[in-house]
């Protein structure tokens, strides 16, 4: 029987990226209801999915969870009847209508008992525009009986301009990020894609239930678009935002709305109502329960698809692996992630650019050899006549003339959250072979993360991981040390925000200041390389030359500040290090190195605080530890860099 043009145009020419999953499904659901066996609909469209760049396995789950639904009426009257209901064989499923009592539903579907329910209502702001209050914080069983009194939800607020609710369990009173009680749920928002195409509510629906997502509530807005709320629960931030990393990886292509990466985000409440261009529509519960029936169950289905397969050790061993190019001699290898770290005017992008050049012609870059490979410098600060003019002093001060060995993308005025912009980079540099790409400087690719957010930081340098990984190249970056004197601080503790800009990078360098003037202290931490010595540079006027002979003990004002930070701390009130500081602060460094699940840094932080407290699990010594741990000063514990095990930060004192 004849397939519709819809489909035969998918098997010729294919679905834009972002699209893949559904249109794939759609064509099964053409095959199943024409009649194909589920061998020939496989064997037709998996040469078609693959083509379009899905996985195998992928492609094969897609298209089993299409070919078991319940086939829909064929439109050729000779074909065998079948008891089902039609559908236009254009159309994927059908999208459910409105359920009724859907708030109530909501709460059942995606709240436990107990738990505090934010809702918000809307009001127009004096320019007009319409937002969400801060809202209202019930549990669970207050709301019920309050919508029973009141006779809905609408009915509790006075406002017909719309009605929110958080998407997580939140704290009473909460409305932040930080008072989010349960990493539940994830929103997924979308009416247009990445080339600002409208995409119709029926798309958006196909394109949520053919990523086969766990989604505990999918709910009308009562405009443009759907809201799926997926399921995710995840045990902390940390493992919510790269979750919500996997999400916006899956729907690549579409317009995923960024500020849904909040864990206490807004998304409309089913049963209120709100004004559309003079019109009054209803926000609406569509379904509970979509998808597959957890997230680990569809990660394990999905997502881990393109991971590689787990290796034997005996097999591991047995094929060598071979060491990747030192691009810069005993401190960079090819395919690795390096921050250089500095003060402000410490001339980073100076020594960036330098870097550039050395390793695009093959010269020593702070007198470390360097191999010779294309580089590709991602300019976000300077403007072109000033990166020109940098070019030309740092050429004629190593005495080169050769400019063909790297690339410049100047993208000053293009800067925005690397989770939009990697992929576009990655597009743009395919099959070039670029042994060395450098981002100056990082944060411009911040968007609306905060840069003293553990879990903001870590995703941003997923990000750029995954283009150090596909692109196969070295990807190395500028970050700024805090604000004031650091030379009493351990070197890789000096760059500012998050403490993961320290911990994420395999090349930590670090300019600190020496007390000379216009000369700093390089210290080097290196993960796969022995390690280097201290050692100081000076200004040249175009580039950094080594002074051997130099102090590097001999930072700038090391007598200030550093003497402070061994005085007694002072902590917060009520912290974890109020409770529990004094005991931990002598503790002597422990076995097993930094890696603080291998360490024996949980037991005996659970053997001091059961001291006091009558008992204490390994789990709640965890919290405690990285309550300790993400403080910005004077933490109980500190990671000692010289012996590489965690200590008390009084120890021998």
């Amino acid at each position: 029987m004849a397939l519709p043009r819809r489909t035969l145009d998918y098997l010729q020419r294919g679905a834009p990226e972002g699209m893949r999953n559904a249109e794939l499904f759609d064509a099964t659901c053409q095959f199943r209801d024409a009649g194909h066996s589920f061998e020939d609909t496989e064997s037709q469209l998996l040469a078609r999915a693959l083509g379009d760049g899905l996985t195998e396995a992928e492609a094969r789950q897609t298209i089993r969870s299409a070919f078991n639904r319940t086939a829909r009426e064929p439109s050729n009257p000779n074909a065998p009847k079948k008891s089902r209901p039609p559908a236009p064989l254009n159309q994927g499923p059908r999208m459910p209508a409105p359920v009724d009592d859907g708030f109530t539903r909501l709460l059942d579907a995606c709240f436990q008992e107990g738990e505090y329910v934010a809702i918000a209502p809307a009001a127009e702001t004096e320019e007009g525009e319409v937002m969400p209050r801060r809202g209202v914080t019930l549990t669970v069983a207050d709301w019920k009986a309050k919508v029973a009194a009141k006779g809905g939800i609408d009915r509790c607020f006075g406002t017909k301009l719309g009605l929110f609710v958080r998407i997580n369990p939140m704290r009473q009173h909460g409305a932040r990020n930080d008072d989010v009680t349960s990493f539940r749920h994830v929103l997924v928002e979308f009416d247009r894609d990445d080339a600002g195409k409208v995409i119709p509510k029926e798309e958006q629906f196909h394109a949520i239930i053919a990523s086969g997502l766990p989604v505990a509530a999918l709910l009308d807005s009562g405009n443009k678009s759907l809201h799926a709320w997926v399921r995710v629960d995840a045990p902390d931030a940390t493992e919510y935002a790269r979750r919500v990393e996997v999400i916006w990886d899956w729907f690549s292509g579409i317009n995923l709305d960024r500020q849904n990466r909040n864990p206490s985000r807004l998304s409309r409440c089913p049963d209120g109502w709100r004004t559309v261009e003079g019109e009054v529509r209803r926000q609406a519960l569509l379904a509970t329960g979509l998808g597959a029936e957890s997230w680990t169950a569809w990660e394990a289905a999905h997502a881990g698809s393109d991971l590689p397969r787990i290796v034997p050790g005996h097999e591991f061993m047995a094929h060598p692996e071979s060491e990747p190019p030192q691009l810069v001699e005993g401190v960079l290898h090819q395919g690795a992630k390096m921050v250089l770290g500095g003060p402000s005017k410490a001339r980073k992008s100076w020594s960036l650019i330098d870097l550039m050049l050395s390793v695009s012609v093959g010269a020593p870059w702070w007198g470390f050899p360097t191999r010779r490979g294309r580089a590709l410098y991602l300019n976000f600060e300077l403007p072109a006549f000033a990166l020109q003019h940098r070019l030309n002093a740092i050429a004629a001060s190593k005495q080169l003339d050769d400019f063909t060995g790297f690339d410049l993308w100047n993208l000053r005025g293009h800067a925005t959250d690397f989770s939009a912009l990697i992929p576009k980079i990655l597009g743009r540099i395919r099959d070039t072979g670029y042994a060395l790409i450098l981002i100056d400087p990082i944060y411009k690719g911040l968007g609306n993360r905060n840069e003293n957010d553990a879990g903001d930081i870590a995703s941003l340098l997923n990000e750029v991981e995954q283009l150090a990984a596909k692109s196969g190249a070295a990807v190395v970056f500028g970050a700024h040390f805090s604000k004031g004197n650091q030379a009493g601080k351990d070197a890789i503790d000096r760059i500012g925000g998050s403490g993961v800009f320290a911990r994420d990078p395999d090349v930590i360098l670090t300019m600190t200041p020496h007390e000379d003037e216009d000369a700093h202290v390089i210290d080097l931490t290196l993960r796969a390389l022995p390690p280097v010595q201290p050692f100081v540079v000076r200004w040249g006027g175009a580039i950094f030359t080594t002074d051997r002979e130099a102090d590097p003990e001999a930072l700038r004002d090391a007598q200030g500040p550093a003497k402070k930070e061994k005085s007694k701390a002072t902590y917060k009130m009520g912290s974890a290090a109020d409770r529990y500081g004094q005991l931990i602060e002598t503790m002597p460094p422990l076995e097993n190195g930094r890696v603080p699940e291998e360490s024996q840094v949980f037991e005996f932080i659970r053997e001091k605080v059961a001291e006091v407290n009558g008992s204490c699990d390994l789990k709640e010594a965890r919290r405690v530890f990285y309550c300790f741990a993400n403080m910005k000063k004077n933490s109980p514990i500190v990671f000692d860099r010289s012996t590489r095990l965690w200590r008390g930060r009084r120890h021998g004192i």
